[in-house]
């Protein structure tokens, strides 16, 4: 007893150095299981081609929503420069606009600096010439008027007003007494004046005085100089003004958009300044026109932006941008796998505390004692920290899968304090039966050499089955089991019986033996009553109902391997739901390639449009291989990959083979390499592994067939209710792994209940008792241990719908269910009346084999 003692402290204190570790751990979780994909894998060469010369460069889609969506949006691009947000869409439209525009109007205001500088040239000479005729016209007008003046008029008035006009009237008056009226002026004139006569030969007496007259005077002064055209050319431009007679004469010369600007130009105008008010006026006219972009008539930008409420953004960058809350949520595979890490992180402390809580009022409630809950829970939270230390210690060599550590908690809990209170109930029926506390503990050991160690070898095959699997990150799943299950049976094997040895009955403080509970005897003898008064008609009931909830599965649940769906409602399972709403069509969250050694055909191209949730695709080369990479707008862990690779693959028929990677190649493996290949071969293996390991040591070929029948009833019917409550009420599909866990956890579970069971019920027979009374009081005398030893499991596992993840809560609820479900209706009923019904062929053995022959 010393030496195993010492042994015992010795892997106490090894558990107490791991327990240390045990924090270290989470630091080295594996989420993503496309980090433990085998190398060889079509998805891992496929990795490795289009790895090869390229960068990292992502576009991440980022939702903005909320108040101020322009401004995040805008906020975001000064943050990463080469992001796409509606308003930069917008932006580079408007400048390219602007430059645009620009460029016409100058091109446009060049051509017409340089059509009116000719015409300001011309015009200015033009206009110049003109001048000097205009005002020889108005020297010549004003000399006529003159003339009219100084001869007719001081003729008709007698009065002269200086020397010349006294001498004209003198020499007038002279000659009137010769001539008449208008030869007595001519005469007058010529003296007077000198030789002007000749401009008045068309005056007279009777006319002297017109308009006209003045004119005629004009003209004879100016046909020595002028021809008669030009004289009535400086008449009019004289009349009109030279700018105005330069404007009429050129405006029909004129094209018509030059017209408006005429009067600002002939005869030298400011060609710079008329330029300014044409640019300003085409510019105007432009715009007006052709209104500039906006969020509304820019498609490109428009289909950024939904309902005025959400905005989409995509980031390029060589990682995840890490994009404040505050501007607007990134929405990628990584994104989401941080949140679920974030989530589960947060759940697990929660769980914990809440498990080892529950499970220590429940062992009060079936006990009724303080010290042994107290050892129980203390052992098992310490086998449960120092395997969290030993997964650290290994971590580099066996990678830790997160559902590992996080669905050991439960399983440790759950396995640990059944097997701790199987022991304890053991050791108070020994020491009831007056044996030493030396023996007791003997016999305990003898019992977990024999019963614990057996159910644990079903367990470890149970759960350890996942290590069958080709793929790293199920392999890690079986591996983590097995070793939480050798880290139990060592806490079993040498903690828990060093503390039986040690202390004695004092573990039973404050009392000084171990109790049962009286009114749940007397539940189970009733119900076992009944299975051995109506045991066919039981046993036909139960079938019914496993053949109703089979069928009721058959038709009704609906698988996802969508890791998303059993995440709870965090803003970035929010934004993608948003995203894959709204922007369908230009979120391309995952990528998918396929890649082959010819260059693809256009008919290959046209049926990868086609494909579901298709965003675009390019085409480049990598090395010797043509790679489609093609992108979709669904996560990379959404089930609608399933269909895009079966898809794919049957388009290899139809264009030859090529490799299909990425997103959706990396979804067909993880559901037909782990969810079909279960259920179509490991399933299998386990189911014969465990019947062997049954069949051996119970000694039996019908008692093992019929435990795993009446499991195979408990997983349906909890299954079956949880697919009514989550999928149907809830509207959560069932998570792929709820089925695996639940199978092959209640499978080892189960047998352990039907191990100790039919072990009882044999013991029963050999002290020779017939059959009915055997299993009465195997079930009635076990039985109260059992029950709470399920209400312990159901307890631990029910702490999992404290989770914020529906898988957790799927897992937590059906495995609960199912404890309960095998420790209230299943071993006091179902068990008993299949025993009844089978009768002797129950112990049907190698030796009855022999004893016929």
């Amino acid at each position: 007893m010393k030496k195993y003692i010492a042994a015992a402290f010795v892997v106490l204190a090894s558990f107490i150095y791991l327990a240390l570790y045990s924090n270290q751990v989470f630091n080295y979780l594996v989420y993503d299981e496309g980090e433990l994909m085998p190398p060889n894998s079509e998805l891992k060469l496929v990795e490795k081609i289009i790895s090869s010369n390229s960068t990292n460069l992502k576009e991440v889609p980022v939702l903005i929503y909320g108040p101020g969506v322009e401004a995040k949006a805008r906020l975001l691009s000064s943050l990463y420069p080469d992001s796409i947000t509606p308003w930069s869409i917008l932006d580079k439209a408007i400048d390219l606009y602007q430059k645009k525009v620009e460029e016409i109007v100058d091109n446009y205001t060049n051509i017409f600096i340089n059509t009116t500088t000719l015409i300001v040239d011309e015009t200015s000479r033009l206009c110049t010439e003109l001048e000097r005729l205009a005002e020889a016209y108005r020297e010549a007008k004003r000399y006529a008027e003159f003339l009219i003046l100084a001869t007719y008029g001081i003729a008709a008035s007698g009065s002269a007003i200086d020397n010349k006009t006294e001498r004209f009237l003198t020499l007038y008056r002279q000659y009137l007494e010769q001539y008449d009226i208008d030869t007595a002026v001519r005469k007058a004139a010529d003296i007077a004046y000198g030789n002007v006569s000749k401009f008045l030969k068309n005056v007279n007496w009777r006319n002297w005085a017109s308009v006209s007259t003045v004119e005629k005077i004009v003209e004879e002064i100016l046909l020595d100089k002028l021809n008669k055209t030009l004289i009535d050319l400086a008449r009019e431009v004289d009349k009109l003004g030279v700018e105005q007679y330069m404007y009429i004469s050129i405006l029909n010369k004129t094209p018509p958009g030059l017209r408006p600007y005429l009067p600002y130009l002939v005869c030298g105008g400011d060609v710079q300044k008329v330029a300014a008010i044409f640019r300003a006026e085409l510019l105007k006219n432009i715009t007006s026109r052709f209104p500039p972009p906006n969020l509304y008539t820019l498609q490109e930008a428009a289909m950024f932006v939904r309902n005025n409420t959400y905005v989409l953004a995509l980031v390029r960058s060589e990682n995840t941008p890490a994009v404040p809350r505050d501007i607007g949520i990134a929405v990628s595979t990584e994104t989401l796998l941080k949140s679920f890490t974030e989530v589960v992180t947060e759940d697990v402390s929660k769980i914990d505390k809440a498990t080892a809580l529950a499970m220590f009022v429940v062992l009060l409630y079936v006990m009724g004692t303080l010290l042994t809950p107290l050892l129980i829970i203390s052992t098992v939270g310490l086998t449960y920290l120092s395997t969290l230390g030993f997964f650290y210690q290994i971590h580099s060599i066996q990678p830790i899968y997160y559902l590992v550590v996080y669905m050991s908690a439960p399983v440790i809990f759950a396995i640990g304090v059944d097997y701790m209170l199987l022991m304890a109930s053991r050791y108070a029926e020994e020491r009831a039966r007056g044996l030493s506390r030396d023996e007791a503990v003997k016999s305990v050991r003898a019992y977990a050499n024999r019963a614990i160690a057996a159910s644990a070898a079903v367990v470890a095959t149970a759960l350890g089955s996942f290590a069958l699997s080709h793929l790293p990150f199920m392999q890690s799943i079986g591996v983590g089991y097995l070793i939480t299950t050798a880290f139990i049976t060592a806490a079993v094997f040498f903690i828990f019986p060093m503390y039986l040895a040690l202390l004695g009955d004092r573990i039973f403080w404050p009392k000084k033996t171990l109790t049962t509970h009286g009114g749940r005897s007397r539940m189970l003898e009733k119900a076992v009553d009944t299975a051995l008064r109506k045991p066919l008609i039981i046993v036909i009931a139960s079938a019914l109902v496993t053949l109703v909830s089979f069928l009721f599965l058959l038709t009704t649940l609906q698988i996802t391997a969508n890791p998303v769906v059993a995440m709870p409602e965090t803003e970035e399972k929010k934004a993608l739901e948003i995203l894959s709403k709204y922007f369908a069509d230009i979120s391309a969250i995952s990528k998918t390639y396929v890649v082959m050694k010819s260059e693809p055909s256009t008919s290959l191209l046209n049926e990868i449009e086609k494909l579901p949730h298709f965003v675009n695709y390019t085409v480049y080369n990598r090395g010797e291989w043509h790679v489609v990479e093609i992108k979709l707008s669904v996560e990379d862990t959404s089930d609608a990959l399933l269909d895009v690779y079966k898809r794919l693959d049957e388009l290899r028929v139809e264009f030859g083979e090529f490799l299909i990677g990425g997103a959706a190649a990396w979804k067909h493996i993880i559901f037909e390499e782990i969810y079909v290949k279960f259920w179509n071969f490991q399933v299998f293996v386990v189911i014969l592994a465990v019947y062997l390991i049954l069949m051996f040591l119970l000694k039996s070929f019908i008692i093992p067939a019929r435990l795993l029948i009446t499991v195979f009833m408990s997983i349906s019917w909890s299954l079956a209710l949880e697919v009514l409550i989550f999928q149907e009420i809830m509207a959560t599909p069932t998570y792929w792994l709820v089925p695996i866990i639940l199978f092959s956890f209640l499978l080892a579970i189960g047998t352990d209940y039907d191990i100790f069971i039919v072990a009882r019920i044999k013991e029963e027979l050999e002290k020779g008792l017939d059959e009915k009374e055997a299993i009465r009081r195997a079930i009635v005398s076990t039985g109260p241990v059992i029950t709470g030893a399920a209400i312990i499991l159901a307890v631990a596992f029910s702490t999992l719908l404290t989770s914020q993840l529906s898988l957790l809560q799927q897992a937590g609820f059906t495995i609960a269910i199912a404890a309960l479900i095998d420790a209230f209706i299943i071993r006091p009923l179902v068990v008993p009346a299949f025993m009844v019904v089978a009768g002797r062929y129950n112990w049907f053995w190698f030796d009855n084999i022999l004893k016929n022959k």
